[in-house]
């Protein structure tokens, strides 16, 4: 037992202190994934509902207003605005064609909005 020795008390503290300070980061990391993810899933489900509502009334005849037969999940606000298309200005009443706006929230909180012409055929 001669040459032996032991962990100080204070060298088990410093010890315990760095794992410490490496298990909190680890578990702050962690949290910040589990976040990440979180807003990763709410977006991809935010654009597939906004690409599902645009496909809605591409299949619809050519109208002044829409409304879209999506199922909305609980939460979701799905806002559609239609105006006629005017590139270049001055603006022809009818024109033929239309660019439709949907814009998507969740609890007030705009997700996003995509924008697609439509015609008259």
């Amino acid at each position: 037992m001669r040459g032996q020795r032991g962990f100080t008390l204070l060298e088990a503290v410093i010890a315990l202190a760095i794992f410490s300070v490496i298990g909190v980061a680890f578990m702050a990391a962690l949290g910040s994934m589990f976040r990440a993810q979180d807003l990763n899933r709410e977006q991809v489900r935010a654009e597939n509902l906004a690409r599902a509502a645009l496909e809605d009334i591409r299949n619809q005849p050519y109208l002044d207003s829409y409304t879209v037969s999506v199922p909305v999940p609980v939460g979701y606000v799905v806002a559609i605005d239609t105006q006629p298309y005017c590139y270049p200005e001055p603006c022809v009443s009818d024109n033929n064609v239309q660019k439709t706006t949907v814009r998507l929230s969740r609890g007030g909180k705009p997700l996003l909005f995509i924008e697609d012409l439509k015609t008259r055929r």
